[in-house]
């Protein structure tokens, strides 16, 4: 039982970073599409359809991860110390 609490709680810890690094790319693409008035520019409308898709994909799944990730977290100190 303590095994896999234990390997839970190492998975949620690992997700974290992911997270974080899902979110600084995201932040990354969307910085360099701006111009110097701050808005963002697109050559084409499916260019942005596609970067809105990619981009709200992966901010709705790393805050998926992220939950998970701290459930995980919570259910290890639930079980280990509850």
């Amino acid at each position: 039982m303590e095994d896999d609490s234990l390997n839970s709680l190492l998975i949620s810890v690992l997700a974290i970073p992911f997270v974080i690094a899902i979110q600084l790319w995201v932040k990354e693409r969307k910085d360099r599409r701006r111009n110097k008035d701050g808005e963002q520019e697109f050559k084409t409308t499916r260019e942005a359809l596609i970067s809105f898709l990619i981009e709200g994909i992966a901010v709705v799944g790393g805050l998926a991860i992220l939950i998970a990730a701290t459930s995980g977290i919570a259910k290890y100190i639930i079980n280990v110390y509850g």
